[in-house]
């Protein structure tokens, strides 16, 4: 069984000399690693690897995300996961995924030995039928693309995806630019970027007639990508589609005096019609998930996006050592703009009023309707002297403003802002935001139409 290469992936350093004992007395020849990262680096460095066995609970990076790194860069290699009793869970979403079994913690001898060598059987099986083993790759690598929902990986896998599919060299990934003018790289391997721009450039105009793969021989390439291609044989071009319109093309190379066959381009065929459908399905999650944080009223985030968007902003904070404030900006007496009008109008005062703030704001600011004619803003970077004056600035815009003047009402607003600043009154991301609500009744109490800062909290109370 010496032929058969075993990773053992595990932050425990007793745990990997143990299992590795336990494999090599029975003829595999082990290898070991105390980190995700680090199985990663192993693999995608081509060193030769036939299963990988991973705990999934890891500090760097989780062994479902070993599973996925894995199987993006290479398919066929089996992953057995390692799993507590507390993380079974876990461990059936990984099969869900791919992994070829999984071991419970604290480790059974017969129980590992017993997975390993069915997993050897199986490896077995699948090398005495190269068709089988194709049809298998083809299995896992359109599992892996179908199951990613975040775009910007997409790219990336489905290259992989069809580099380890068909023979390749290099490839890139490409998609068009609104209008359809230009294609845009949006991955690329073994391959300088400019030399792949040159590239897309050469070959749009064959790409913009295709309908289904084919494979073009690099001598066919002219003009300013010529000398690139000079050093290639082949290269697959599979586009990807989005309701029978092409949307990009992944593109695979081969060197000099290769082509590609019959079967290459089934493949490549059967990957681009999953590819298409996974980049379909990520973009309407990307929209679903986007709109369940719009205001659908002013456009603006909702009181959803609050949470999230000053956790994000916090940790930031604490990267850069920077400050960030929250305003909460209340309306005055919006009420009356109802009841002396109607809703229709208060609606179209609110949808009005928030261009105003967005443009009394830097883009790298946060516009939130919090909730009715109440708004969050959450400051990037500013102390509570720099967020005084933006919320000056902000007060004084929308007072100075003529509302629905188009519509003959010249309506006049007014608003109450209250502001607390991180690190000075809160490290807290739920007390910021109460300090800054409690500063803006503090405005309302005194005046209206006015900004009050929260005031500093007591040393002996601070959370820090």
């Amino acid at each position: 069984m010496d032929k058969y290469r075993i990773l053992v992936v595990d932050d425990d350093a007793l745990f990997r000399t143990l299992c590795s004992d336990i494999l090599t007395n029975e003829g595999f020849f082990v290898g070991t690693a105390s980190c995700g990262g680090d199985a990663v680096r192993m693999i995608e460095n081509d060193e030769p690897v036939d299963i990988v066995i991973t705990d999934l609970v890891m500090p760097d990076m989780d062994g479902v995300e070993v599973l996925h790194r894995v199987k993006q860069h290479n398919a066929l290699i089996d992953v057995i996961v390692l799993t507590g009793h507390g993380t079974i869970g876990s461990a059936v979403e990984a099969l869900k995924n791919g992994a070829f079994d999984y071991i419970r913690k604290p480790l059974d001898e017969h129980e590992l030995l017993h997975s390993v060598k069915s997993c050897v059987e199986n490896r077995k099986l699948l090398e005495e039928n190269q068709e089988i083993k194709r049809s298998l790759r083809l299995f896992e690598v359109t599992r892996q693309i179908t199951t990613m929902l975040e775009v910007n990986r997409l790219y990336d896998l489905i290259l992989d995806s069809l580099m380890q599919t068909v023979p390749a060299d290099s490839g890139f990934i490409a998609f068009y630019e609104e209008g359809g003018a230009t294609l845009e790289i949006k991955a690329v391997r073994h391959l300088r970027l400019e030399d792949g721009e040159r590239l897309v450039k050469s070959l749009k105009s064959r790409c913009d007639g295709l309908s289904g793969v084919v494979s073009i021989q690099a001598d066919e390439i002219k003009g300013e990508a010529e000398d690139v291609a000079a050093g290639y044989g082949a290269l697959l071009v599979a586009p990807l589609l989005k309701g029978g319109t092409k949307t990009g093309f992944v593109i695979a190379i081969r060197r000099s005096g290769a082509v590609y066959g019959r079967k290459d381009l089934e493949s490549a065929s059967f990957i681009a019609e999953h590819a298409s459908a996974a980049m379909e399905n990520a973009r309407k999650y990307a929209e679903a998930k986007g709109m369940a944080y719009i205001d659908s009223l002013t456009g603006l985030y909702n009181s959803k996006y609050l949470d999230m968007a000053l956790e994000k902003e916090i940790k930031r904070a604490e990267r850069t050592m920077l400050p960030i404030t929250v305003l909460f900006l209340d309306l005055d007496n919006f009420k009356l703009v109802n009841d002396r009008n109607d809703h229709l109008v208060g609606s179209k005062v609110l949808i009005e009023i928030s261009r105003v703030f967005l443009n009394s704001v830097r883009e790298i600011d946060t516009v939130i309707r919090y909730g009715g004619d109440e708004f969050v803003f959450i400051l990037v970077g500013a102390d509570d002297n720099v967020a005084m004056k933006a919320a000056e600035r902000i007060r004084g815009n929308v007072e100075a403003h003529e509302f629905l003047k188009e519509e003959g009402l010249n309506l006049k607003v007014t608003a109450s802002i209250g502001a607390a600043a991180y690190p000075a009154h809160s490290r807290d991301k739920r007390e910021l935001v109460k300090l800054a609500d409690r500063a803006m009744y503090e405005a309302k109490d005194a005046s209206r139409n006015t900004v009050c800062i929260a005031h500093v909290p007591n040393p002996a109370k601070d959370p820090r």
